[in-house]
């Protein structure tokens, strides 16, 4: 975990995304002789969480993740059935007890990330997605290394961070060319989507190409104690070299 001096306050646990059960199964032989049959009893839940069984969870450790190939999403910060099965999946810490999962993949034309656990105890969190398609790992900020943030509004920059306004006018919109997020505090803001076109970063999809990729979560106070907390854990919104490095498979 990588906080710089902010406050997070109070915040409730997001129930979306919740583990599944672990999967069971029983079988019981038989004979069909007279008077007897064969049994076959099998338990399991979570059909349609199948693929988040599987999604384990990048070790908080690591600054590498694979992002696989899957299926489209709609961005409404809703999880339809089987919407997020064919995503990876990274975790952080931001307080004991407290973990946000950032689940992962796309479609050769987009990226697509869905941020759970943003709410905790009353309070939330907003996602910040830092990219540097061209692999640069810079020592500061250049041209072509994007800083995207979600909360009331879409906000961007192009080789810099935290461009909220310029020259006294807000930068920030409902809506961004090239990518889309569902805005808190909206209904259905739980779990925060968000959709990237690789257009959007300046580069084609090849397989197994490499991207620098880190995120992070802010209250977002504007005050001098606003806390972040980044995957991974070290991380500096300022610096990309100590950003990590996605796999796009």
């Amino acid at each position: 975990m990588a906080a710089a001096l902010r406050n997070p306050g109070n915040a409730r646990r997001a129930r979306n995304g919740s583990d599944c059960l672990v999967l069971s199964r029983a079988f019981v032989k038989g004979t069909f002789f007279a008077g007897r049959a064969g049994v076959l009893l099998i338990l399991c839940c979570g059909f349609s969480s199948l693929g988040r069984v599987a999604a384990v969870p990048a070790a908080s450790s690591s600054n590498e993740v694979h992002i696989p190939r899957g299926r489209a999403i709609l961005v409404d910060g809703v999880k339809s059935p089987a919407e997020w099965d064919d995503a990876s999946m990274t975790q952080f810490a931001v307080a004991p007890g407290w973990n946000v999962r950032v689940f992962a993949k796309h479609d050769a034309l987009n990226l697509y990330f869905d941020f759970e656990g943003v709410t905790h105890a009353g309070g939330r969190l907003f996602p910040e997605i830092l990219l540097d398609p061209h692999g640069t790992q810079s020592a500061a900020w250049q041209k072509g290394q994007w800083w995207l943030h979600v909360s009331n509004n879409l906000c961007e920059g192009n080789g810099a961070p935290n461009v909220y306004e310029s020259k006294g006018k807000s930068r920030c919109a409902r809506r961004k060319a090239g990518w889309d997020g569902n805005n808190p505090p909206d209904d259905h803001t739980a779990l925060i989507e968000v959709k990237i076109s690789f257009a959007k970063l300046g580069v084609a999809y090849t397989p197994g190409m490499k991207i620098g990729l880190a995120f992070d979560v802010t209250d977002a106070s504007g005050k001098a104690d606003q806390k972040t907390y980044y995957w991974p854990a070290g991380a500096k919104i300022d610096s990309p070299k100590t950003w990590g490095i996605a796999v796009v498979e």
